[in-house]
C-alpha cells in the first residue's frame, strides 16, 4: 500500500475506537444507576461464614468493592427455633476498625455474569446444615474482649478440637548436701547394700554432692542418694561430711565379702626383718662397683611409681611427729644419685604404671636415651643411678594373670640380679586386692613367694602387707587396689590421721626399712673397705663343693653372660627340669645373662637365665658336649 492511502485507512481506525469506547462508558453509566437492582449474583460453595450477610438479587453483575469488615457486636440475637429452614444471622454493625478473627474463612463469591469469577477454594468438606452455636470467644491477641463467636458445624464433621501440649519436665531431686566425695577419692563405689558384699551401681567421681539418709551402727557406712535420685551405700571413710552422723537413723548392716586369706605365719612377721650379714657383703661389693652408699632407688608397678611415694620427703613436705628420729635417715639418704637428683623425690626406669615382673626385665621397656642395646630397665637403672639399695614391690598386676611358677622366676631374677650388681634387694610384700573376686586371692599366693625368696636369698622383707591390713579399709583406695591417700593429699605427715591410709604408712615403714639398713648395715658407709670378694648369691642351689652325675663340669659364672653354642637352639623352661614347661628357647649363638645356679636335675646342670627378657631354666649341656658356653 502507498505511504498516503495508509494514512487515511489509520485516521478512519482511530475514529472508530473512540466511538466504541464512548459507547461503552454510556452503557456502562446506566447500568451503574442506583435506582435500578444489581444483577443476581451467586455464591459457589465454598467453607460459609456462621452469620453471612443476605443480600437482594439485582438483574445486573456487579463487581464487589471493598468495604471494611463488620465487627461482631455482643447485643447480637441468636437464632430461634421459630427461624424456619436457613436460620436467620445476628446483625452487624459496621465500624472503623477492621478486626480478622483468625479462625474465620471469608466465602468467595463468583458472579453468575459479568466480572471474571475467582476460582473457588478447592474443600472436600460436604454441603450440610448450618447449625449456629454460640460460646464465649477465647482469649486472643487479634480478638476483642467479651465478643460472642459463632462456630459453624457441618453435619456430622464437627471442628477439631484445640490441641495443648503437654511438656513433661524432668524429675529434680531436692538435694539436701550432707557429703561429698573426698577431693582425692576418684571412682567411689555406689553398692545397694551396705558393706562389700553389696553389688555395685556405680561409680562416684570426686566431689560428688551426697544427700545422706541413714547410716550402719557403726558409722563405717552411709546411704546416700545422688542427683538423679539414686540410693546406695558408700564408705564413710572416703566423705567429707557435713553432718554429724549420729543424727541419722540406722537403716542397714553392713555384710562384708571375706577378706583374702592370710599368708601362712605373714602376722607373726615383723614390718622389717631378714637384715643379715648377706646384706653386709652385698653392700661392700656394691661398693668396689661404684655403687653410691647414700642412694637408693625403688622397683616396681603404678604403687611405687606414684608421687604420693616418698616424694613429700624429698620436697621437705613431711611432719615426724613422734617419729622425729627418722630426720637423720632422710639426711643419710640425701644422695644425690648418680643422675644428681634426691633418691627420695627421683623417679625411677624401674618403677612404671602396670608393670609386672615380666616388663622390669624387658629390654624393650628400656629407656632409649639412658640404656645401652639388650640392657633391661633394672639393669639399666642400676648402672646409671648406683644405688646401694632397692626397694622392691612388685607383684599386684602379675597377680591378675601370671602363673605362679613364672612369678618366681622372674622375682628371682630380679633378685640375683641385684645381688650381681651390689644392691641390696629388699622385697615387699604386696597389699591386699579387692579387685575381681576371681584373682584376688592370689595376692596372697604371691606374698607366699616373695617371703619364700626373701628367706631362700638371706636378703631384707619388708612385710607392707602387714600395716595395710592394720589400717582401716584394709588402706586400699576405692579402686580396691592402691593404697589409699588422705583427704588433703599429705602423705608425708605421720599423725594418727593421716596413717589411717595407706600412702602415708607405706611411706612412714619404708622410712623403717630404711633406717635399719643404716643403723645395722650401712653405718659405715663413708669409710668402709669396699670387698674384695664377690658376695654368695643366696641362692640355695648353689654350692661350693657341686656335681652332677653325668653332666659336664660346670663352666658358666653368675652374673657375667654366656651364649648357646653354633647351631641348635636351647631350651628354655620354668624350673629346672625335664618336665617343666618349656617357655621358649634361645637360639645357636644366642647370648644371654646367666642369673643364678647350677641346679641338678634329671642328670643335667640348670642354669637361670634371662634371654631378652625371658627368664628361664636352660641345661649346660649333656657327658658327651656343652650346649652352652662362657660368652
Amino acid at each position: 500500500m502507498k505511504e498516503g492511502s495508509a494514512r487515511s485507512y489509520c485516521m478512519k481506525r482511530y475514529w472508530c475506537r473512540i466511538g466504541i469506547v464512548l459507547i461503552v462508558l454510556g452503557l456502562a453509566g446506566c447500568n451503574l444507576s442506583r435506582d435500578e437492582l444489581p444483577q443476581k449474583v451467586t455464591a459457589t460453595l465454598s467453607t460459609p461464614v456462621a452469620w453471612a450477610t443476605a443480600t437482594t438479587p439485582t438483574s445486573a453483575a456487579t463487581l464487589p468493592s471493598l468495604t471494611p469488615a463488620p465487627t461482631l457486636t455482643s447485643n447480637a440475637i441468636p437464632p430461634t427455633s421459630s427461624d424456619m429452614g436457613i436460620i436467620a444471622p445476628p446483625t452487624f454493625t459496621p465500624s472503623g476498625q477492621v478486626i480478622f478473627p483468625t479462625w474465620t474463612v471469608l466465602p468467595t463469591l463468583t458472579p453468575t455474569t459479568g466480572a471474571a469469577a475467582v476460582a473457588p477454594t478447592a474443600t472436600n468438606t460436604p454441603l450440610g446444615i448450618i447449625t449456629a452455636t454460640f460460646t464465649a470467644a477465647p482469649t486472643s491477641t487479634n480478638t476483642p474482649t467479651g465478643g460472642i463467636t459463632g462456630t459453624a458445624m457441618w453435619g456430622a464433621y464437627p471442628a477439631p478440637s484445640s490441641f495443648t501440649p503437654v511438656t513433661h519436665q524432668p524429675t529434680q531431686v531436692a538435694m539436701l548436701t550432707g557429703a561429698q566425695v573426698c577431693s582425692t577419692c576418684s571412682n567411689l563405689r555406689l553398692r545397694d547394700a551396705p558393706g562389700t558384699a553389696g553389688n555395685v551401681v556405680a561409680y562416684l567421681a570426686a566431689d560428688t554432692p551426697l544427700s545422706v539418709i541413714g547410716r550402719t551402727g557403726d558409722n563405717q557406712w552411709v546411704q546416700v542418694v545422688i542427683a538423679d535420685g539414686r540410693s546406695g551405700w558408700v564408705a564413710a571413710q572416703y566423705l567429707s561430711l557435713n553432718i554429724d552422723l549420729n543424727v541419722l537413723s540406722v537403716t542397714g548392716t553392713a555384710n562384708d565379702l571375706p577378706t583374702a586369706p592370710a599368708v601362712a605365719g605373714l602376722s607373726s612377721i615383723e614390718v622389717v626383718s631378714g637384715v643379715s650379714s648377706h646384706s653386709r657383703e652385698i653392700f661392700l661389693d656394691g661398693l668396689a662397683k661404684g655403687n653410691l652408699p647414700h642412694v637408693f632407688t625403688r622397683v616396681g608397678d603404678s604403687i611405687t611409681a606414684s608421687p604420693y611415694f616418698l616424694v613429700p620427703i624429698g620436697q621437705g613436705n613431711y611432719r615426724l611427729g613422734e617419729y622425729s628420729y627418722m630426720s637423720g635417715v632422710i639426711s643419710f639418704f640425701r644422695g644425690p644419685n648418680g643422675r644428681g637428683l634426691n633418691p627420695f623425690a627421683a623417679s625411677s626406669m624401674a618403677a612404671r604404671n602396670g608393670w609386672g615382673t615380666t616388663s622390669i626385665l624387658d629390654p624393650a621397656n628400656a629407656d632409649p636415651n639412658l640404656c645401652r642395646a639388650g640392657e633391661t630397665p633394672l639393669e639399666c637403672e642400676y648402672r646409671v643411678v648406683k644405688p646401694a639399695v632397692a626397694l622392691i614391690m612388685i607383684g599386684t598386676n602379675d597377680s591378675g594373670g601370671l602363673d605362679a611358677p613364672t612369678y618366681r622366676a622372674n622375682l628371682e631374677a630380679i633378685v640375683q640380679i641385684s645381688i650381681n650388681m651390689g644392691v641390696i634387694p629388699v622385697l615387699s610384700t604386696v597389699p591386699p586386692k579387692h579387685y575381681d573376686p576371681r584373682t584376688d586371692h592370689r595376692a596372697a599366693e604371691f606374698n607366699q613367694i616373695i617371703v619364700a625368696t626373701a628367706r631362700a636369698y638371706d636378703i631384707p622383707l619388708w612385710n607392707y602387707w602387714l600395716v595395710m591390713s592394720r589400717t582401716p579399709g584394709e588402706g586400699l583406695d576405692p579402686d580396691g587396689v592402691h593404697p589409699s591417700i588422705p583427704p588433703d593429699g599429705a602423705t608425708g605427715i605421720f599423725d594418727a590421721t593421716h596413717l589411717q591410709y595407706g600412702y602415708t604408712v607405706r611411706n612412714l615403714t619404708a622410712l623403717q626399712v630404711l633406717y635399719t639398713l643404716w643403723q645395722q648395715v650401712l653405718y659405715d658407709a663413708d669409710t668402709a673397705r669396699p670387698a674384695t670378694k664377690v658376695p654368695t648369691s643366696g641362692d640355695p642351689g648353689t654350692d661350693p663343693t657341686y656335681s652332677c652325675p653325668g653332666a659336664p663340669a660346670p663352666r658358666l659364672t653368675v652374673g657375667l653372660s654366656g651364649r648357646v653354642t653354633p647351631g641348635y637352639p636351647n631350651a628354655l623352661r620354668n624350673a629346672p627340669s625335664l618336665s617343666a614347661e618349656r617357655i621358649g628357647n634361645i637360639p645357636g649363638e644366642g647370648v644371654f645373662t646367666v642369673l643364678a645356679g647350677p641346679r641338678c636335675a634329671d642328670g643335667f646342670s640348670w642354669w637361670q637365665v634371662n634371654y631378652n627378657g625371658s627368664v628361664g631354666w636352660t641345661a649346660e649341656g649333656d657327658s658327651s658336649e656343652y650346649w652352652v658356653e662362657p660368652y
